[in-house]
This record gives structure tokens, C-alpha cells and sequence, in this order.
């Protein structure tokens, strides 16, 4: 069973990627967009335009000076994303 993992708080990434296995994703919003630049992430990671816009990240994550691993997507494309996934954790 495969999950995607929806984090808000970069302070809980470490616990949260200790928690993932290697099918899970993770969906980074609101203040958790920070942790692009974290090199640990090996899963499939998605970070929400929206948030990497209104914390000045948008363009570095699409010039891939963060880290280019990472899927950007819009409320739309999440609300998708959470039906191509068996469940949804959030760690808030």
C-alpha cells in the first residue's frame, strides 16, 4: 500500500522521511517547502507552487538550484495526487 505523506513542518521532515517507505511520496506545503534544498530526499517529492511562491522559492526549484528531484504542482494537480496514492498522512 502505497501513501503520500503531506508535511507542513520541515522541523518533523526527518521524522517523517524515517517513516516512508521507498513506494510513499511526499507532499511538501506551506513552511515544509523550505526543506527543497534537503538532500535526503530519494522519494518521490512534490512541493506546492503556491507556497514556493510565497516564500520565494518558485524559481529556484524550477532552475533546479534546489534540487531538481522535486515535482512542482498546483491545488488541482493535488487534489489528483491524493487519488493516485492508497492513503494520505499528514504530519502537521
Amino acid at each position: 500500500m502505497k501513501s503520500l505523506f503531506i508535511l507542513n513542518n520541515p522541523t518533523k521532515l526527518d521524522a517523517c522521511l524515517n517513516a516512508m517507505s521507498t513506494q510513499d511520496g511526499l507532499l511538501l506545503i506551506e513552511d515544509a517547502v523550505i526543506a527543497t534544498h534537503h538532500s535526503g530526499l530519494s522519494c518521490v517529492t512534490y512541493a506546492l507552487e503556491e507556497d514556493l511562491i510565497a516564500r520565494g522559492l518558485s524559481q529556484l526549484v524550477k532552475q533546479h538550484l534546489v534540487n531538481s528531484n522535486i515535482k512542482i504542482i498546483d491545488y488541482t494537480q493535488f487534489v489528483e495526487l491524493t487519488l493516485q496514492y492508497d492513503k494520505t498522512v499528514s504530519w502537521l
